[in-house]
């Protein structure tokens, strides 16, 4: 018996998802009471103690019944109990656990019509359980599918580690500084700039900064490459990008003037969780499950006004401000860790099985593979 895991995601992005797994997968490994098999599409590189890696075929969005079909034959060949995927993927009757990470599409008006969407509905039709990372995601799930029973989706919020994501030596923070060539002060964007329907509302800051006085920087670190002057004239801010690890993140966000997180729309936001936990103030919007990540340890704005943005890049540097959002910061970072996340999710992975060797899921799983058969002889591969 086994849980298999579908690593699909990191052949798809190594982004805040694949931090989530990068994370919990050793604690899996240390509190499931069952070998863990992850399947490797790409991009995966770990070896961790506890979790044996397989290679597996690349994901490809346009035939995913027969992708399906070949997870429920490897989920048979390592006698599963459980199957959870890093994003969209399912077997046929293998009971299914899903992470839900967002509403994005369905919040924001996406095509829903795409493929890759459709199986994000298939992928939560076929999970008998649900794990949200906010109660934001929670609701909105909920929201979209009052079909689901709500005693069976649960919240457990994302972690940061506190021995990297801390305060760090004022020397560290200046040697960082030195070797990323930030002699000014500066803020910190982190993430990708550029999303469908401009949910993570970058432009916001960029137009705010076009106005202001050029005696500060920005270092964002990374999401998409920006273009030498990054349509900034010489005498604006200067723009730095920069692919960090988690160290040097830490760095970066304690020499920072503030982490902007200006985005319309979050299932948890990781960032902000981080920034506090390394003393760095944080300006956000209070929209999805940002007022739950930032509590009153951040300073809100709507999201929505150039002006109102730039006025809280100007508050944010006054020592009174950024000494209370520090303290207040502090305080909440303690709030979010790995433990309890992977706690909550070997529970509903037991209560899964569980109900599963009880017969609860026999008939639905039966019906649901002979509906994906059918889909996989009509399917066309491209």
């Amino acid at each position: 018996m086994a849980l298999v895991i579908d690593g699909v995601f990191f052949q798809l992005a190594q982004s805040g998802i694949a931090r989530i797994w990068r994370a919990v997968l050793p604690l899996l490994a240390q509190k499931l009471d069952m070998p863990i098999v992850f399947l490797d599409r790409g991009g995966f590189d770990d070896n961790l103690d506890g979790v044996e890696v397989v290679p597996f075929p690349s994901y490809k969005s346009r035939y995913n019944a027969g992708d399906s079909q070949l997870l429920e034959k490897v989920c048979r060949h390592y006698g599963a109990r459980a199957f959870a995927s890093t994003y969209y993927t399912t077997p046929t009757e293998t009971p299914s656990l899903l992470l839900v990470y967002d509403m994005i599409p369905e919040r924001l008006g996406f095509d829903l019509s795409a493929r890759d969407w459709r199986e994000k509905e298939l992928a939560i039709l076929h999970a008998r359980r649900h794990l949200c990372i906010s109660n934001n995601t929670r609701k909105d799930l909920l929201h979209f599918y009052p079909e689901l029973d709500a005693a069976e989706t649960s919240v457990a919020y994302c972690g940061i580690d506190p021995t990297v994501f801390r305060p760090r030596e004022e020397g560290a923070i200046a040697e960082f500084r030195r070797r990323m060539g930030l002699d000014r002060p500066y803020f910190i964007f982190v993430g990708s700039r550029v999303q469908a329907n401009n949910y993570k509302n970058a432009s916001l800051f960029f137009d705010a900064i076009q106005g202001m006085n050029a005696d500060f920087d920005v270092l964002c670190v990374g999401g998409e490459p920006i273009a030498p002057d990054a349509g900034l004239s010489p005498d604006r801010p200067r723009i730095i990008q920069a692919r960090l690890d988690d160290d040097e993140l830490a760095l970066a966000y304690g020499g920072a003037a503030a982490l902007v997180y200006p985005s319309l729309y979050e299932g948890f936001g990781l960032p902000v969780a981080e920034a506090m936990g390394a003393h760095c103030p944080v300006i956000c919007t209070s929209h999805g499950s940002l007022a739950e990540v930032a509590g009153d340890a951040a300073l809100m704005i709507s999201g929505t006004s150039i002006a109102e943005m730039a006025n809280a890049l100007r508050r944010v540097r006054e020592p009174a401000m950024r000494t209370k959002l520090i303290e207040r910061g502090a305080l909440q970072a303690v709030r979010f860790r790995w433990q309890p996340f992977a706690e909550e999710l070997v529970k509903n992975i037991q209560s899964l099985v569980t109900e599963a060797d009880a017969g609860a899921y026999g008939d639905f799983y039966r019906r649901w593979a002979q509906l994906r058969q059918l889909q996989g002889e009509v399917d066309v591969v491209v």
